[in-house]
C-alpha cells in the first residue's frame, strides 16, 4: 500500500507593495508585487495543517523576481510593515484534514467510551444495585393525574401542595407514592423547575413535608422523598439524611426504602381531610 503524502503550496494573496521602494534591478521606484504562498502538509493530497507562509515580490517593470531570502533589508523593512497593515490569512481549507480526522474521532472514538463506561458498567450484574433499579421503575409510575383509586396519597397531595406553593407550574409536576409496612415513599417527577432558582426548589420538598404532616403520615411512617427533575434527581429527604443542594440529590438515601424481602403493599384507603 503507497501512502502519498508531502508538502504543497497554494498562492495565498497578492497586492501591490505599499511603500517607499526601488527596484535594485531596474531602479524603478515602487513597482512590486507581492505574491505571499502558504505551504501545508497533506496526505492522499488531501491538506492536513499550514506549516508556513513564504512571500515573493516582483517588479512589475523589468520583471525580476526576489524570494524572501533575498529581499534586500530595506525592502523587506516595507514588507513586514505592509504584511502588518495587511495581513495574510490562512484559509480554513488547509485545515480540512485535520476537521475530517476530528469529526471521525468524535463519531467513532467517544461512543466506544461512553458505551464502555456506561452500557458495559449497567450491563454488568456485580455493577447493578437492584434498589436503584425499583427506583426508577416507581420514578416511571409517577402521574400528573393521580385517582383516588389508584393513588389516593398522591390524589389529596397534589392539592395540598399547589395551595402552598406559588411561582410554581404545578401541572407539570407528577406524582407517586406507595407504602411498604412502615416506609412511604413519595416521589415528585418535576421537569418544569428549570427557571425556579436552585435555592428555592427546596420549598417544594418542604411543601410535600407539610402535607404528609397534615395527613398525620410524617409521624405514622418514615418518610422517603424524592423529587427528581428532567435530568436528575434534584431534591431527597429521608430518615437516614437530606440532600438538598436543588441541582444534584444523592439518589442512594432512596435505596433504604427497598430494603424489604417482603412484597410492596400499596396504601388505597381514603387519606381523612384536614382541618
Amino acid at each position: 500500500m503507497f501512502l502519498y503524502f508531502g508538502t504543497r503550496s497554494s498562492r495565498l494573496k497578492e497586492r501591490k507593495l505599499q511603500g517607499n521602494t526601488t527596484c535594485p534591478n531596474c531602479e524603478i521606484h515602487n513597482s512590486f508585487i507581492a505574491t505571499t504562498f502558504g505551504k501545508y502538509f497533506h496526505v492522499f493530497w488531501i491538506p492536513l495543517f499550514p506549516l508556513f507562509k513564504t512571500t515573493i515580490l516582483e517588479c512589475s517593470h523589468c520583471k525580476k523576481s526576489y524570494h524572501q531570502k533575498e529581499i534586500p533589508v530595506n525592502i523587506n523593512r516595507v514588507l513586514l510593515k505592509d504584511n502588518q497593515l495587511n495581513p495574510v490569512k490562512t484559509p480554513l481549507w488547509q485545515w480540512s484534514g485535520s476537521l475530517i480526522l476530528i469529526v471521525l474521532f468524535l463519531f467513532t472514538f467517544i461512543p466506544a467510551v461512553i458505551y464502555l463506561f456506561t452500557y458495559e458498567r449497567k450491563t454488568d450484574p456485580r455493577e447493578i444495585d437492584p434498589r436503584k433499579e425499583l427506583l426508577n421503575y416507581d420514578i416511571d409510575k409517577t402521574s400528573s393525574t393521580p385517582t383516588l383509586e389508584t393513588d389516593s396519597i398522591s390524589f389529596y397531595l397534589k392539592p395540598c401542595v399547589s395551595s402552598s406553593l406559588e411561582g410554581i407550574n404545578m401541572d407539570g409536576i407528577k406524582y407517586y407514592s406507595k407504602i411498604e409496612k412502615n416506609k412511604l415513599l413519595v416521589l415528585l417527577k418535576a421537569t418544569n423547575m428549570r427557571k425556579i432558582e436552585t435555592s428555592s426548589r427546596k420549598e417544594l420538598l418542604f411543601a410535600v413535608e407539610d402535607c404528609l404532616l397534615d395527613f398525620g403520615l410524617l409521624e405514622t411512617y418514615d418518610c422517603y422523598i424524592g423529587v427528581d427533575g428532567l435530568w436528575s434527581m434534584l431534591l431527597v429527604k429521608t430518615p437516614n439524611g437530606s440532600s438538598l443542594s436543588g441541582k444534584y440529590a444523592d439518589t442512594s438515601l432512596l435505596y433504604r426504602f427497598y430494603d424489604t424481602d417482603t412484597v410492596p403493599i400499596y396504601n388505597n384507603d381514603s387519606i381523612p381531610a384536614t382541618n
